[in-house]
């Protein structure tokens, strides 16, 4: 049986798998604390992480979520003996790719990552205060852009909860780490399409406010007859996946 390696989107935390896992009960997914590698780890680094869940040999299919993407790719390129396929969820493509910034709800955060890190540290901050004592208004805040298919799942109670976890897990817990992901997020990651080797399945909801749709195109241009594209219709970020249906 195939092991999904899990990235899981900035913010974010290993509980963003529960959403996959609603599509693919039976599938063995194994979620990363991506924030526990820090987002320039090495192959040793993936290696030992595999070892602990008792599949250090390969071969495993790497799926990245948003920005866990970016992760997602640099396991590929890192541990290419080890990585078979590749399946990227609403990604979150380098900026170098497009003109994608201005279409992104997260625009003023990647912004700041670019020009004013030091502002980027203080907003930082300030959510972290408000996921320990207004969670919810942080949420409705985030998701204020969204559309229906993203608002029915912020209304359910498990999803309220996956998200909370994702939030008290970049915000609170891995807060410098989580400001590290987001900074290297907005470089220049784009060498690493490059590298990769494996096939590689793409999807992206028609509707997505956090990944432009644009973004999974210029990735399936950039790799060229390797990969393949999904469009979910009507989907939005964290429901496309909801969809998604992983294969070996």
């Amino acid at each position: 049986m195939s092991v999904f390696l899990f990235c899981h989107g900035v913010p974010g935390s290993p509980a963003d798998a529960d959403l996959l896992t609603m599509a693919n009960p039976n599938a063995r997914i194994v979620p990363l604390d991506l924030f526990k590698l820090g987002p320039y780890f090495n192959a040793s680094d993936i290696r030992k992480a595999l070892a602990v869940e008792g599949n250090s040999d390969g071969p495993i299919h790497v799926v990245g979520f948003s920005i866990g993407a970016m992760a997602a790719l640099r396991i590929a390129a890192v541990c290419p003996d080890l990585v078979s396929r590749l399946t990227l969820i609403s990604p979150a493509a380098p900026l170098q790719l497009g003109e994608f910034l201005p279409h992104m709800a997260g625009k003023p955060v990647f912004e700041m990552a670019l020009r004013r890190p030091w502002l980027l540290g203080l907003v930082a901050r300030a959510q972290g205060l408000m996921t320990r004592i207004a969670p919810k208004t942080l949420m409705d805040l985030l998701f204020a852009r969204c559309g229906d298919a993203e608002q029915a799942l912020l209304a359910d109670p498990d999803f309220q909860t996956v998200l909370k976890t994702g939030l008290h897990n970049s915000l609170v817990r891995h807060r410098r780490t989580y400001q590290a992901f987001v900074t290297a997020y907005v470089q220049d990651w784009s060498n690493l399409i490059a590298r990769i080797n494996c096939p590689v399945n793409l999807w992206h909801g028609t509707k997505d406010t956090w990944s432009p749709p644009a973004m999974s195109d210029a990735l399936a241009t950039a790799f060229g007859e390797r990969a393949t594209l999904t469009r979910v219709h009507d989907a939005e970020h964290y429901s496309t996946l909801t969809h998604v249906l992983l294969d070996g």
